[in-house]
């Protein structure tokens, strides 16, 4: 009975330390929005206006991350419940797995937001001729852009390090006529609510898959635990 004690308790500091490690790493893509917070940029005119609509599109990002990272970590948390437990490490490990697959899954899908976002913007200002915008130039400051070919669950770093070099590149801009730039602020608004939008419903899709997720920790864990009792 002793040794079965022990076991079970090894068997629940281990779960602990994944599933903290897990949820470690996934807090990392939180460190982005503080750089870009704290990132200040001189320039003016609607060089300014531009990046500032572009940093308040990735900034709008954060609150999906916190949620999706409280989603996981709520689900994770579930892996220490005693019955959860007695089912053996079996079940625990496919949980983790799927769990961390899931967000990973959605960070793709963060990204394709951000992708779409991003082209839809710049197809939007090559529509005016004063600015003269090539995608080469709009590249270059283009902060939407960093997320291309990214994960905001697997790459944060990567992501913050090409913000910051984004942010530091010289932004020139043509100076517009009143007319021109209320109308391009006004696009760019339209972009930001296509964008939440794309966000709530992917961030949506993630909840439901980790909810079906909890109620198999419910169903099949747990539940295989007790027919050993």
């Amino acid at each position: 009975m002793k040794t079965l004690n022990v076991l079970s308790l090894l068997i629940l500091v281990m779960t602990s330390l994944a599933s903290n490690l897990v949820l470690a790493a996934h807090e990392d893509s939180l460190q982005i929005f503080p750089q870009l917070k704290r990132s200040k940029k001189v320039i003016s005119g609607f060089a300014d206006f531009l990046v500032s609509a572009q940093s308040e599109v990735v900034l709008s990002e954060e609150s999906y991350i916190q949620n999706s990272i409280n989603n996981e970590s709520a689900l994770l948390n579930q892996l220490t419940a005693a019955d959860v437990q007695a089912s053996g490490p079996e079940c625990l490990d496919f949980i983790r797995t799927s769990t961390n697959l899931l967000v990973n899954l959605a960070g793709i899908s963060y990204t394709n937001c951000f992708n779409d976002v991003d082209t839809r913007m710049f197809e939007e200002l090559s529509r005016f001729p004063e600015l003269a915008l090539t995608r080469e130039a709009y590249d270059q400051f283009s902060l939407l852009g960093v997320f291309r070919g990214e994960n905001i669950f697997i790459d944060p770093i990567k992501i913050r390090d090409k913000l910051l070099a984004r942010l530091g590149a010289r932004v020139s801009m043509p100076t517009l006529n009143p007319e021109t730039e209320a109308t391009l602020r006004a696009v760019l608004g339209g972009l930001k609510t296509n964008f939440l939008a794309c966000m709530n419903s992917s961030q949506t899709k993630l909840a439901d898959n980790l909810q079906y997720t909890s109620e198999q920790v419910r169903a099949i864990c747990a539940a295989e635990a007790t027919k050993h009792i």
